[in-house]
């Protein structure tokens, strides 16, 4: 019961934070700027991608940025300089991206992601993750409950691409 109480908690939180949501495309500049966004995105059935949001996010990152900074530190006399760039580079710059995530929510949605017209589902799908509910089953089955195929328009659109996962998540049962 309780849990079900904080889930639906949860989910009222998930309309303040979309509101306030940035949606940067998660194009190649930015994922050399965030070596960490390469591998998550690769998957074709991700549409977007949120770090830790609020003081988890705030906590997680300053200890990923200061890790990083101390391993460069400790790189510095058998690789030199390079050695602590890199190190800040790979992980420091997740550390740092996840407590401005923090403060100010945002999610990298691929670029052609950002053309589509159901890119507001791709926003309300990460801003429900960012609110705290973790499972993708209860993200969806919630979705399900304001969105259908008919309202949304998806039955046979051609815009849709084709490895789109929303048009089958929305079906499902």
């Amino acid at each position: 019961m309780i849990g079900s109480q904080a889930t639906q908690l949860a989910m009222a939180d998930w309309e303040r934070i979309n509101i306030k949501m940035k949606v940067i495309k998660l194009n190649w500049p930015v994922q050399l700027l965030v070596p960490a966004l390469v591998f998550p995105s690769l998957s074709k059935g991700t549409r977007g991608l949120t770090f830790y949001p609020g003081r988890l996010g705030l906590a997680l990152g300053s200890l990923l940025a200061a890790s990083s900074a101390v391993i460069g530190g400790l790189l510095l006399g058998p690789t030199g300089l390079l050695g602590a760039v890199l190190s800040f580079w790979f992980l420091g710059t997740a550390g740092v991206a996840t407590v401005v995530g923090a403060f100010r929510p945002f999610a990298f949605v691929k670029p052609i992601c950002t053309r589509c017209r159901l890119l507001h589902i791709i926003k309300e799908h990460e801003a429900i993750h960012l609110s705290g509910v973790a499972s993708e089953g209860k993200v969806w089955a919630s979705m399900r409950t304001r969105h259908s195929t008919q309202s949304l328009s998806l039955e046979g659109d051609p815009t849709i691409c084709s490895f789109c996962p929303i048009p089958k998540r929305i079906s499902e049962h």
